[in-house]
C-alpha cells in the first residue's frame, strides 16, 4: 500500500488524496466516514480531500446514493494523468527552448594562500588563447615559467613586466627591477597580476613571509584597471630607458601633477 500511495504522491496527489483514492479502490461505493477509516485520514480533512479528488477527476459522487463515492477506474485515471503529463512536458520543452540565456555573469572570488594564487594563475595561463599580460616577480616567474612557455607555443602573445631577471625570452618581457625595489619598499608586499585574454584576472599581494591575499575575477572594470596598471609600468620603464633617468626626474620635478603623484603615491 505504501508504495502505491508514494507513487500517487509523485504523480501530484497529496498524501490524503492518495490515501482516499486508494481506499475507494479497495472498497466502493463508500461514504466519507468509511473512506476516512479505511484510509486513516482525519475526519476533519476527509470532505475537503474528496472535493479536491472530484476536481482532479479521480472520483465521482453517486447521483442516486447520497454521500457515496466511486473511484475512476485506475486505467482511466492513469491514462488521463499520462496525457496531462505528456502535454505538460511538451509545453515545458517548447518554453525551455525559447528561454533566453542570461548574459555572462561577472564572478569575483576573494582568496588567501600562496598555493591558491599559483593555482589561479596557472588556470588563467592554461585557459588563455590569444594574449597573456602579466606583472610578476622572479619567484613567481620560476613557478609559472613552464605554463607561460606552453601558452606561447600555442600561439599566445605574451607580454610581461618582471620585477627582476627572467628566464623568459627577452622579447616577451621588460625588466622592471628598479620599479620593483621602490614598490616593495613602499608597499611592503609584492603585487602580482596575471590577465588572460582580457577575460579574467588574478591579483595578489604577497608578503615577505609568503602570506598571500588576492582576488580572482571576470569583472571587466577590474580587468581594465589591472591591464592599465601593467601597461603603465612597462611604458614608464621604456620611457625612462629612452630619455634617461636624469631627464625623467627633471620632467617629473618640473610638472606639478607628476610631482604630486610621485610624492603622494
Amino acid at each position: 500500500m505504501n508504495d502505491i500511495i508514494l507513487k500517487l504522491e509523485q504523480l501530484g496527489f497529496s498524501s490524503y488524496e492518495a490515501k482516499a483514492y486508494y481506499a475507494l479502490i479497495r472498497k466502493y461505493p463508500s461514504n466519507g466516514y468509511e473512506i476516512s477509516k479505511i484510509g486513516k485520514i482525519p475526519s476533519a480533512k476527509i470532505y475537503e480531500t474528496l472535493n479536491r479528488l472530484k476536481i482532479k477527476g479521480a472520483i465521482i459522487e453517486s447521483a442516486t446514493e447520497m454521500g457515496k463515492y466511486y473511484p475512476i477506474p485506475s486505467e482511466t485515471l492513469l491514462a488521463n494523468l499520462k496525457q496531462e503529463f505528456t502535454s505538460m512536458i511538451q509545453d515545458l520543452e517548447k518554453q525551455l527552448k525559447q528561454t533566453e540565456p542570461l548574459p555572462d555573469i561577472d564572478i569575483t572570488l576573494n582568496f588567501s594562500g600562496y598555493e591558491t594564487f599559483i593555482e589561479k594563475a596557472m588556470g588563467i595561463i592554461n585557459n588563455t588563447n590569444i594574449s597573456l599580460l602579466v606583472s610578476i616577480w622572479p619567484d613567481e616567474e620560476v613557478l609559472l615559467h613552464d605554463a607561460i612557455a606552453k601558452a606561447k607555443k600555442r600561439g599566445v602573445t605574451v607580454i610581461a613586466g618582471v620585477f627582476g631577471n627572467s628566464t623568459m625570452e627577452s622579447s616577451d618581457y621588460v625588466n622592471l627591477d628598479s620599479c620593483g625595489i621602490s614598490s616593495q619598499a613602499r608597499l611592503g608586499k609584492r603585487l602580482t597580476i596575471v590577465i588572460g585574454d582580457s577575460k579574467e584576472v588574478v591579483i595578489c599581494e604577497i608578503g615577505e613571509n609568503g602570506e598571500a591575499d588576492g582576488v580572482w575575477t571576470t569583472t571587466p572594470s577590474i580587468i581594465l584597471v589591472a591591464r592599465e596598471y601593467i601597461k603603465h609600468d612597462i611604458w614608464g620603464k621604456v620611457l625612462i630607458d629612452t630619455i634617461g633617468k636624469e631627464k625623467f626626474n627633471t620632467m617629473c620635478n618640473n610638472n606639478e601633477i607628476l610631482s604630486y603623484l610621485i610624492e603622494n603615491r
